[in-house]
């Protein structure tokens, strides 16, 4: 049953919590990790680590160097060494027993976030995790919620207009979901994969149908985030993983090929097109209250709980922002460097910013939140948090392009 958002102390009702976190150090699971470590007193998080606790170490101190510390000196960050494609999640006998009975919420964040994987990689990565993670799920006996991190672009098959936050089928007779895995893991193709903008989109649209399956067995929340944008501020000003900021990605391939001089001029684009993203740290946020306040089904994070901007807008930031000699530099580069990949990405930008408004309701009662998981944007600069960010983007990308450079002389 839902909690009045209103009228809750969304901070301390994790003081009892166990949660159950896979994804962890990606950009959104760190981001998370991080609060549920540090921000919020959780009783006990437990962590899969693919591979080894060394890497994911690495990983952590590679993108939250002065945080790592602190969310271990916590004392409640506990690693398990697993793998969500295996079954039982790969997972020693007393590690499964330990979560059978201690854990309260999952949260599985786990997944590639690459766009232009085949169909069947893309499947193969989003939805046999899902099904290893429904089996664990059905035996945790004191499991309050399980949260599955989609993607808004989940949506996108249907036509432009207002996305609401709920479940719509590709199709009227579409088989059940195990079917369409097992006919795409064989034929490597779908009927419906015309109505996805990617491979990622449709996978995670499957993983939703598996899930949602099971709709009875436990409390289900899916969390559908729109572009994720660097952090206003946790678990630090402009924190970002590389690479898992798909408009920060765009820009790059597009200057670094010369595709970003048909941005505006395109028939495709309207300088007006929104750009639907949202800082990673408000998207953690919005997550952990709506696990607080029993929030069910589906909910949608996106620009309407931030600032929308447009295409226009990011061309004119990162002009007014960015590397002064850009274009100097731009001419001297074999245009085809990066091009099939960034026509890619131009396509992949097109086909998920077409005209949708994603309805983002079930959120707007939990903008008046502060704290550490709050959704109020009192105090926040955004000119500030523009110009860091693009000046950022920009030191990155000169960068590369002195490397680039060198390879040109």
């Amino acid at each position: 049953m839902a909690h009045d958002p209103l009228h809750l102390d969304h901070v301390n009702w994790y003081h009892d919590q166990v949660v159950f976190l896979t994804g962890a150090t990606g950009n959104l699971g760190g981001c998370i990790l991080y609060k549920l470590a540090v921000q919020l007193p959780t009783k006990k998080i437990y962590v899969l680590c693919r591979r080894s606790f060394e890497q994911a170490m690495d990983k952590w101190e590679a993108s939250m160097p002065e945080q790592v510390e602190e969310i271990f000196d916590s004392g409640k960050v506990h690693c398990l060494i697993g793998d969500t494609t295996e079954p039982n999640l790969g997972l020693k006998k007393a590690d499964r027993d330990r979560l059978q009975q201690e854990v309260t919420v999952v949260i599985h964040g786990a997944a590639s976030i690459s766009m232009f994987q085949e169909l069947h990689e893309a499947v193969q990565q989003h939805c046999s995790p899902m099904a290893n993670m429904i089996h664990l799920a059905s035996q945790l006996a004191h499991l309050q919620t399980f949260v599955y991190i989609s993607s808004i672009s989940v949506c996108m098959l249907l036509s432009d207009g207002t996305a609401k936050e709920q479940f719509v089928k590709a199709s009227a007779d579409e088989p059940d979901p195990e079917e369409q895995v097992a006919s795409i893991m064989a034929t490597h193709s779908s009927p419906y994969s015309d109505r996805f903008p990617t491979s990622y989109s449709q996978a995670k649209y499957l993983a939703e149908r598996l899930l949602f399956a099971q709709e009875g067995s436990f409390p289900i929340l899916v969390v559908r985030p729109a572009s994720i944008g660097p952090a206003i501020r946790d678990p630090y000003p402009l924190y970002g993983v590389p690479g898992s900021t798909p408009v920060d990605t765009a820009i790059h391939l597009f200057t670094q090929s010369g595709v970003y001089r048909s941005l505006s001029g395109t028939r495709k684009f309207s300088e007006e097109t929104v750009i639907d993203e949202i800082p990673v740290d408000l998207t953690a946020n919005g997550c952990l209250l709506h696990i607080a306040c029993g929030s069910r089904g589906i909910v949608h994070l996106g620009c309407q709980l931030y600032i929308t901007r447009s295409l226009s807008d990011f061309m004119i930031q990162w002009q007014k922002y960015g590397p002064k000699d850009m274009e100097l530099r731009i001419a001297r580069l074999n245009k085809e460097r990066n091009g099939a990949l960034a026509r890619q990405a131009y396509e992949a930008l097109y086909r998920s910013h077409r005209g949708w408004f994603f309805d983002c309701s079930r959120s707007q009662p939990l903008q008046v939140t502060e704290g550490p998981i709050g959704l109020s944007l009192a105090n926040h600069d955004f000119e500030q948090y523009a110009r860091l960010r693009m000046e950022k983007q920009g030191r990155i990308w000169t960068q590369q392009m002195k490397i680039w450079d060198s390879h040109v002389d």
